[in-house]
């Protein structure tokens, strides 16, 4: 027994007739040929309404995900259908790109994928640390931004003044005291990481010139020897004094 095109028969079988005029069975009957029913992709589904020859099958994903493959197959004879079945594979929202002085952990630009930001030490974070890829192909946000630490003005005693106008990580201020005063402290103070200056405590003394050297057959008279102060020479008797006394 053979069936026409499109159909199979109910059950392999082969009649035989016997001594008594009679078959050794019934005939077969044709039915409809089948394919089996295709599995839906994972992230998909397929939409079934006949697997006989000749009828097709429709392949759709999920939001967020895109149909790599042909989305129609075809049940052909043989109870094959046509064409791989296709996979459903996830959208990609596209690298966003590097933060400066900052970094991103995370490799997944797809959805749905997320991103984590973090800045280098001196830097502190401007706008939200992870941002996620959407079913639309978008990320849900701007990437931050990585701004320095400000350490603001500095506080400084009122005898000590500074010079420079940037005030944020790694930026440095000179320091210094008035006229015939000496600081004691660092003269540079550097903006650290933690929003805080280097320099520490600072004060300012008085300029000391020391004691002056004696002059041979003559004397010194005085007893301060700080900024602004002054001393007198004097010669011995029988002796005139060549340059300035003061």
């Amino acid at each position: 027994y053979h069936c026409h095109k499109g159909y199979d028969l109910s059950r392999p079988v082969r009649l035989v007739c016997q001594e008594d005029g009679g078959w050794n069975g019934t005939a077969p009957f044709c039915v409809p040929a089948e394919c089996e029913t295709p599995p839906g992709p994972d992230h998909g589904w397929v939409n079934v309404t006949d697997t006989s020859v000749g009828s097709m099958v429709r392949y759709s994903c999920e939001e967020g995900y895109r149909l790599d493959g042909e989305p129609v197959r075809q049940c052909v004879s043989g109870r094959m259908w046509t064409e791989d079945a296709p996979v459903c594979r996830p959208v990609s929202c596209g690298d966003p790109g590097p933060v400066a002085n900052g970094t991103a952990h995370g490799e997944a630009f797809v959805f749905p994928g997320f991103l984590n930001y973090e800045c280098q030490p001196g830097f502190t974070l401007k706008g939200s640390d992870t941002i996620s890829c959407q079913a639309d192909g978008r990320w849900s946000g701007q990437k931050p931004q990585c701004e320095p630490v400000s350490c603001g003005s500095p506080k400084v005693p009122s005898d000590i003044s500074f010079k420079g106008q940037k005030f944020t990580y790694n930026d440095e201020i000179e320091l210094s005291c008035q006229p015939g005063f000496l600081l004691q402290g660092k003269s540079v103070s550097l903006c650290q990481t933690d929003g805080t200056w280097s320099h520490g405590a600072l004060s300012c003394v008085p300029a000391r010139c020391g004691k002056p050297l004696p002059i041979p057959n003559g004397h010194l008279l005085g007893l301060e020897f700080g900024f602004n102060s002054k001393v007198k020479y004097e010669c011995d008797e029988g002796y005139m004094l060549n340059g300035d006394a003061t």
